[in-house]
């Protein structure tokens, strides 16, 4: 059922950091969450080390319609029927929104489709597209519903209304907006590395995300970021990493640099690879030259042995590099 679209203000401008990592299933009383966390994965897409594991976020929208928002990685299947079927208390869900077609938010669409043959699966065309080539044993004639840009979807008291964004970070990509709650459903974006249930602060781990998962497509952030500056967001929900319901704008101020390519620290990253040892004694005497005529911050990086997705982060973090 289509509604008609609302129109909404612009995010607060909040820019003080107060994150807390804790995951109530309950995000509101009627969004429920049933993501798991991955504590035992060693590297994420099989190249980032996450020391603190990662979690994949799922959730339900409780309303006269049941949407359940994405799936997760076939790692934790079990983990995920269980908390659906919970969350569902024995109802069947109208709608599965699938934001994003990477196997770690999408594994099990198959098994959506086959336990709920009466729900809808509602997504961007270019999903729609890749569905059969993920999932040859399901037919998805007359299953699925396409959405374009602004396009809403009426729940009873919640209402859904799409935005395509495309290269953040696969073309088939949606974010979703609710807008009786004001809640942000933002896949991959605004994602960190980390279970839900370890402390420790944000940035770190979600600036290490950004850079070398959709650090390429900062256009492509740009242009989402453009679309979304008129709405009200009350609560940020990714597909990886905790709810953000505080100081939004330092969040979304965050993507703004990072997506900008603009430098967020004032330092200099100093990178060497070095056979034998004379380069990198080169590089250590650079950074002592550095340090000794006043630079603040020198990062010195062995990219034969430091974790290259941290030689990423630091790289675009810091105002210059040797």
């Amino acid at each position: 059922m289509l509604c008609n679209p609302k129109k909404s203000a612009i995010f607060a401008p909040d820019y003080e950091h107060q994150q807390k990592n804790d995951m109530n299933k309950n995000i509101t009383p009627c969004v429920t969450y049933i993501g798991a966390d991955d504590k035992d994965l060693d590297l994420f897409e099989s190249q980032h080390v996450v020391p603190h594991g990662i979690s994949y976020n799922s959730y339900v929208i409780h309303d006269q319609k049941i949407a359940v928002m994405d799936t997760i990685d076939h790692r934790k299947t079990q983990e995920w029927i269980d908390n659906l079927e919970k969350a569902l208390g024995g109802k069947s869900p109208d709608y599965l929104i699938v934001q994003h077609m990477e196997p770690d938010h999408a594994a099990n669409i198959g098994w959506f489709a086959e336990r709920y043959p009466q729900a809808t699966i509602v997504a961007s065309a270019k999903a729609v597209q890749m569905m059969p080539q993920f999932f040859e044993e399901v037919n998805f004639t007359g299953r699925t519903q396409t959405v374009q840009e602004g396009d809403t979807l009426c729940l009873g008291q919640h209402t859904l209304k799409f935005f395509m964004a495309p290269m953040v970070h696969w073309p088939e990509v949606m974010v979703t907006y609710e807008e009786s709650e004001k809640i942000l459903f933002t896949a991959d974006a605004f994602g960190k590395f980390g279970t839900l249930d370890y402390e420790y602060p944000w940035i770190d781990e979600a600036r290490r995300y950004y850079f070398n998962i959709v650090g390429k497509y900062g256009a492509q952030v740009q242009t989402l970021l453009k679309k979304l500056a008129g709405l009200d967001v009350a609560m940020i929900c990714p597909l990886h990493g905790p709810v953000l319901k505080e100081n939004l704008g330092y969040y979304v101020g965050l993507y703004q640099t990072w997506s900008k390519y603009e430098p967020e620290k004032e330092g200099v990253v100093v990178a060497h690879a070095s056979i034998h040892g004379n380069t990198k004694a080169a590089a250590q005497r650079m950074a002592e030259i550095l340090r000794e005529k006043g630079t603040q911050e020198v990062v010195l990086i062995d990219l034969c042995r430091d974790d290259m997705s941290k030689a990423v982060e630091s790289a675009f973090c810091y105002s210059k590099m040797i």
